[in-house]
């Protein structure tokens, strides 16, 4: 009922409580205050109101008020607000992303959860007990949260900005040999637009066996000294060096700089694969053409744990049930705020599988046979140390999920195998140009070596491209983005585009630019050791002071182990962590910040060096230098 049909009803009992005491004569007898004509009167309001509440909604239920509704109701279909609209609406500081996108308004939130079930790509969740828009680059403009959203008026709408969505440009390749439109010539990696390292890995492996089949069915062609030039050695590259090595292939392998740069840029103790214990939550980490060994990797073998569960029966199935929601509301005030909607239905499954996976192997540390008996005599005496092992073990696992070899091991372990397949690599050599013969099937690739730029020429049959994306890093685009400025007594570059050693920086006023994976692993290792996969403080005395800039949202991609040990940091007050924010001015020793959408600065603050980690550029140039096709 609307405010109003309770005023009135609360008016009208008011009335007939006064003219109950005004009218009836003091003879009458009363009960509770009031005689029997009173309690009658109340009576009667009473039904009547009932009956008013289930006429009405009856009616709205089987569609009798329908045609007045969708009249007085605004049009089901979504539009596309212009500027004024917006502004009309009060919704014009919402306008910042260039795609649909929903908007809150927490104010009408009940926090049902309804929205959040109903969309199906994951946008929104619940925080601090409201809807949220958590990913809201990933709304594909479904409309599901505003039909669901139980309140009038709707608590979500979907806004669609007057800019057509496009997927950012790619080159042209074909998804099963990776070949471009250039015949005879590949790309592999990120530059491809495929990002990470594993997926550069296993295309690095994949296309030179593609390579290799096509050169043994092709005739010969004699003024080609190699059979393949692999442009670029990092993950991707090193991966097809690798594999063009064990399948005999006559291969010259160019980079830059010096052979996986791409890893030796990373921050020193940064993990890069995933754990094996983790792949139920991730999938397994398929690495190929490096020699690295598949047991590490691979999965485990067959669980046949349900067996035992089978076995103990329902007292063991009720017993897990029981406990899970004990241990998750324990391990869910352990995890930030601000992840805990994102976390929470993952962990309830994660609990009881895990718990009911213990148990098992406790059972079979005490012997075989029956199980049930082993179960009584043996597990429920000891169940309280089992769960506590539990928790410790999902709360170490929860704060990583990420993975299981460090930047240094990786590198130790790549090179060795580079090494032991006897791969040649040309370091410090720079490829400027890429063009196909016109007098036979073969490539002209003309490289620069070393820092006297000293002219190279290799003939080759196939051509790949791997040079992935950190050698052109995106800029601020600041007037004065090459500032330099004095400090430690030393003059230095005030922009940083890569952080190799974060323990080169101690007692320094940060600043960290960006919202992806990179940005926010650096900005925990700037105030914290990694241990593992758990984080500690740095001490007093080698503590930096950080803020991290963000202008809208965190990526979509970025790990949950990073977010969560990004929002720890910040909850722990160890980092600043601003949305929304960008720097307006850079000074010597300082900087100037403004709200990215109203341009408006909103402070200034202490700084000696700014990491712009923002991803990096295609190359386009060279690439359509060669003949590849950007779109």
């Amino acid at each position: 009922m609307k405010f109003f049909h309770i005023l009135s009803c609360l008016t009208v009992l008011g009335l007939l409580i006064w003219l109950n005491q005004m009218i009836v004569p003091e003879s009458m007898p009363r009960y509770g205050g009031l005689t029997w004509i009173g309690w009658a009167s109340l009576a009667l309001v009473g039904v009547a109101s009932g009956l008013f509440i289930i006429f009405t909604d009856s009616a709205r239920a089987f569609g009798f008020f329908r045609a007045r509704d969708e009249r007085a109701a605004p049009p089901t279909h979504i539009r596309t607000l212009d500027r004024s609209e917006l502004k009309e609406l009060g919704l014009e500081k919402y306008r910042g992303p260039s795609y649909p996108h929903p908007v809150i308004f927490p104010e009408r939130c009940i926090g049902c959860q309804a929205c959040v079930d109903a969309c199906p790509h994951d946008v929104l969740a619940i925080v601090d007990g409201r809807a949220s828009a958590v990913a809201p680059d990933l709304c594909m403009e479904d409309t599901a949260c505003q039909a669901e959203c139980p309140v009038n008026p709707k608590a979500c709408i979907v806004i669609n900005t007057a800019k057509e969505v496009r997927s950012m440009p790619t080159p042209t390749r074909d998804g099963a040999s990776f070949q471009t439109n250039v015949p005879g010539c590949f790309i592999i990696g990120d530059v491809s637009g495929v990002p990470l390292i594993k997926n550069a890995v296993k295309e690095g492996a994949d296309v030179i066996a593609h390579i290799a089949s096509d050169l043994a069915s092709a005739p010969p062609e004699p003024k080609a000294e190699y059979d393949v030039a692999i442009i670029g050695i990092g993950p991707g590259g090193a991966s097809a060096a690798a594999a063009a090595c064990e399948a005999k292939l006559r291969y010259v392998g160019i980079e830059q700089d010096k052979i996986l740069s791409t890893i030796d840029l990373y921050p020193k103790g940064k993990y890069i694969f995933f754990k094996p214990d983790t792949k139920d939550w991730f999938g397994g980490i398929p690495v190929t053409g490096l020699g690295l060994a598949k047991a590490k990797y691979g999965g485990d073998a067959a669980d046949d744990s349900q067996t035992v569960i089978d076995a103990v029966g329902a007292e063991l199935v009720n017993f897990a049930h029981e406990q899970t929601p004990l241990i998750h509301a324990q391990i869910i005030a352990k995890i930030p705020r601000a992840l805990q909607a994102e976390l929470s239905p993952l962990l309830s499954e994660k609990i009881e599988k895990e718990l009911k996976k213990r148990i098992v192997l406790f059972l079979r540390s005490k012997g075989q046979g029956d199980w049930a008996n082993l179960y009584r005599s043996h597990f429920l005496a000891h169940s309280d140390t089992l769960l506590q092992t539990l928790m410790a073990e999902i709360i170490d696992q929860l704060e990583t999920k990420i993975p299981g070899d460090q930047r240094e091991n990786i590198l130790n372990v790549w090179l060795n195998s580079l090494a032991d397949k006897g791969v040649v690599i040309n370091e410090n050599e720079s490829c400027k140009t890429v063009n196909r013969a016109e007098d036979g099937d073969y490539f002209i690739t003309n490289t620069e070596r070393g820092a006297e730029k000293k002219p190279q020429t290799y003939r080759s049959r196939r051509v790949i491209i791997a040079i992935g994306l950190r050698g052109a890093p995106n800029k601020l685009r600041l007037p004065n983005e090459d500032l330099k400025a004095i400090i430690d007594g030393r003059e230095q570059q005030k922009v940083i585009y890569g952080l190799s050693n974060p323990m080169d920086f101690r007692g320094k006023h940060l600043v960290v630019v960006g919202g992806g994976n990179v940005a926010v692993e650096a900005a925990v290792d700037l105030v914290a050791v990694r241990d593992g996969a758990s984080i500690t403080p740095r001490k007093p005395e080698d503590m930096n002071k950080v803020t991290v800039l963000v202008r809208d949202y965190l990526a979509p991609t970025v790990k949950f182990g990073n977010k969560l040990q990004l929002y720890t940091c910040a909850e722990d007050g160890i980092l600043d962590l601003k949305f929304g924010v960008g720097i307006k001015e850079m000074r010597e020793h300082e900087l100037v910040l403004e709200n990215v959408v109203t341009k408006e600065e909103v402070g200034t603050i202490k700084n000696d060096f700014v990491f712009a980690l923002i991803g990096g550029e295609r190359p386009n140039r060279f690439l359509e230098s060669i003949g590849i096709t950007i779109k």
